[in-house]
């Protein structure tokens, strides 16, 4: 009998939490609303993709904007930083650790914030969705190994490197990454020495707590110097990708250390302007203007598998 007690007390544990609610600035999908999706992905990092119920987590909502001067951080700790038409702004990828997904409102303009460490990829994206401000929430799935975004309005599935909705509604279309740095904070804040800074003071609903405040894989490196994980995660893997129109490009690490910083480069009669800084761990592109494009550090056998037919910068 003693038995049978215990069952019943697990099963209403686990149907207690299938069913919480958290009640968040009011964009908490409802409880009548399926907290599922049904999606044909991977359901764990390197498993096969299939047919099954992938839950929604509630993306971050409660970041704040502080003065750099009050924050507490290492130089060569890794940001995602961006520019405004007003001000610069960055957040230590480890505040973003827990949770992959993160809304940020500043101004009247809303942001995407995404880190997905199994691709090393930090993405900004801007957060409006024909004209929808409601947000984006977390998905327990992964598209070949890389981390899926779902819309709070349409519930379409988004996934983080092609940009494109692979579920719902608006399967098909693409939402816009918006330019940014990845780099150390040392480097950032020495780019923009007024910058502010972005943390997450709310960790009570983190999809991932036990990597809560992580700090990202890597955030120095010279060529030929291994770093003591997998091979998946080999710093040496590490590039800059970059997409153009309906091509993509990408940029290694160990070639762009060989070169000189900005390097000239044109592709399909464009020219842009690669610039590569070793001791900030970044690099990024910019057009003829001086203008920033959206691009992302991300290891190469990941942007390879969104885009087969990159074509691969040689010294």
């Amino acid at each position: 009998m003693k038995n049978s007690n215990w069952i019943y007390l697990i099963i209403l544990v686990i149907t207690f939490n299938a069913c919480k609610q958290v009640n968040s600035d009011n964009q908490t999908t409802s409880a009548v609303e399926p907290q599922t999706i049904k999606l044909f992905a991977q359901a764990r990092p390197g498993g096969e993709h299939f047919d099954f119920d992938m839950p929604i987590d509630k993306g971050l909502d409660k970041l704040k904007i502080i003065s750099a001067k009050n924050l507490e951080l290492e130089n060569d700790e890794l940001v995602l930083g961006f520019s405004t038409n007003t001000s610069q702004f960055a957040i230590p990828i480890k505040y973003l650790s827990g949770f992959e997904v993160a809304n940020l409102v500043v101004d009247t303009n809303q942001y995407l914030l995404t880190w997905c460490p199994l691709v090393g990829s930090a993405r900004i994206f801007d957060g409006k969705i024909n004209d929808d401000l409601s947000g984006f929430d977390f998905g327990r799935g992964l598209r070949d190994n890389n981390l899926l975004i779902v819309d709070r309005k349409t519930k379409s599935v988004w996934n983080q490197l092609s940009c494109k909705a692979i579920e719902g509604e608006l399967t098909g279309e693409k939402i816009n990454p918006f330019p940014s740095i990845q780099s150390t904070w040392s480097f950032w804040k020495n780019k923009y020495p007024d910058t502010k800074a972005i943390i997450n003071t709310d960790t009570s609903n983190a999809v991932f707590p036990q990597f809560i405040m992580e700090k990202p894989y890597y955030s120095t490196w010279v060529p030929g110097e291994k770093f003591p994980n997998d091979e998946g995660h080999n710093i040496e893997h590490l590039g800059l990708g970059v997409e153009l129109g309906n091509s993509a490009v990408f940029f290694p690490f160990e070639k762009l250390f060989k070169e000189t910083s900005p390097i000239n480069y044109e592709w399909e009669n464009q020219q842009f302007e690669v610039h590569f800084d070793k001791s900030g761990m970044t690099a990024w592109v910019e057009d003829e203007e001086g203008n920033l494009l959206p691009n992302t550090i991300v290891y190469e056998w990941a942007w390879t598998n969104f885009f087969p037919e990159t074509n691969m910068f040689e010294n």
